[in-house]
């Protein structure tokens, strides 16, 4: 578990240990926002110290390396799961209780580094469903605690893949955004066409180049830092 402060936001970060992807957490009284939830028993303790009694569950995606830990927020915590329409789908249908994405991705890394995190994941993983308490189509906005969420559906990487700014200082991209790491278009449900087309230009338009961003991999960076004559940079595998 880590402590970021942006903007005199104080937010705490915890990496999935399987892919190190991020899971983010704002505290603001009795509740918390967890932003792509992986079963953390220390963020959770931390959470119940600190007298945390409500939870807002908002992933940035479909994938279980960015959902996985939705059942560990919902059994610990008054929860509310709000996420995009294309991954509440994913989410409720049969396929989702396979984790193919993360899967594929573990044994490509345990073929070649001679390790057996995917047997690990395997016993740990929890085949479950998720219903979204509420759910919205390619954009929405909500007032949590005084603060601004905004969301927008960013295509590409997965079917469900999501910008979510906050307070118009900090966006959490998901996959959709990495600094140093391609945008991965070649999985299940990716279209290169649609980020190209759709949603590097809706990136464009929502993001400021002083925004902190917060991605679902690697450390979080100003958005002007990837950014050439005034574009996005991204490459793509």
């Amino acid at each position: 578990m880590n402590r970021l402060s942006v903007d005199g936001i104080n937010i705490i970060s915890s990496p999935f240990k399987y892919v190190n992807a991020n899971m983010y957490v704002i505290i603001e009284d009795d509740e918390a926002v967890v932003i792509d939830p992986h079963k953390d028993e220390e963020v959770t303790k931390y959470l119940k110290d600190v007298g945390v009694k409500k939870v807002l569950i908002l992933p940035t995606h479909e994938h279980h390396d960015h959902t996985s830990g939705i059942y560990w927020y919902q059994e610990n915590f008054e929860s509310k799961l709000i996420c995009q329409q294309e991954t509440a789908d994913v989410m409720m249908s049969k396929r989702y209780l396979h984790p193919m994405v993360i899967s594929f991705i573990l044994e490509e890394m345990d073929r070649k580094n001679g390790t057996h995190t995917l047997e690990e994941f395997k016993q740990s993983f929890v085949m479950k469903n998720y219903h979204a308490d509420l759910m919205f189509d390619e954009e929405w906005a909500m007032n949590w605690d005084g603060h601004i969420f905004k969301f927008f559906h960013t295509p590409g990487h997965s079917k469900g893949s999501t910008l979510i700014i906050f307070d118009d200082k900090i966006a959490f991209t998901g996959d959709s955004l990495i600094q140093d790491w391609p945008i991965i278009t070649r999985f299940p449900g990716s279209d290169h066409n649609k980020y190209v087309e759709y949603t590097l230009p809706l990136l464009q338009e929502k993001l400021k180049e002083s925004y902190t961003i917060l991605p679902g991999h690697g450390k979080p960076f100003v958005l002007g830092e990837i950014m050439k004559k005034g574009h996005i940079d991204v490459q793509f595998k």
